[in-house]
């Protein structure tokens, strides 16, 4: 219950309610870490049966807008998205595609890439390729 809480917190410092839906599908996105539209659904539809697909939709995208979520994008894959809790570097296996969270400060990275470009850098999304440790 104290991710849900966290959630709820997540969910008013952004500036939106705290609906059941919102919760839910924050939830889920959560405990999976990485999830496409589909499986999302799936696994809401069993919570909630009359959930329709175009709710999930319309949730995602004002939770993408708030900042709360964001889409990870991998080659031949669905859409995945994630909860933005905290920063860190994707890892993605290049023999069996697993996709892993590096915790790891970006600010060094951040920080050289504006000495290098003369630009005030916010933020970065990086993504690293290799073998994960079950492929290795």
């Amino acid at each position: 219950m104290e991710n849900m809480y966290n959630v709820e917190h997540i969910l008013r410092s952004h500036g939106l309610r705290a609906t059941a839906q919102r919760l839910l599908i924050c939830g889920e996105i959560l405990d999976a870490g990485h999830i496409d539209i589909d499986t999302l659904y799936t696994r809401l539809k069993k919570k909630i049966i009359s959930l329709s697909l175009a709710t999930v939709y319309k949730n995602i995208h004002s939770l993408m807008e708030a900042g709360i979520v964001s889409e990870l994008n991998v080659e031949g894959k669905k859409t995945l998205y994630e909860l933005n809790i905290h920063q860190h570097i994707h890892h993605i296996c290049d023999n069996c595609g697993k996709i892993e969270d590096l915790h790891i400060e970006t600010e060094d990275v951040r920080e050289k890439i504006a000495s290098l470009s003369g630009r005030n850098i916010i933020g970065c999304k990086i993504t690293v390729y290799g073998k994960c440790s079950d492929c290795a």
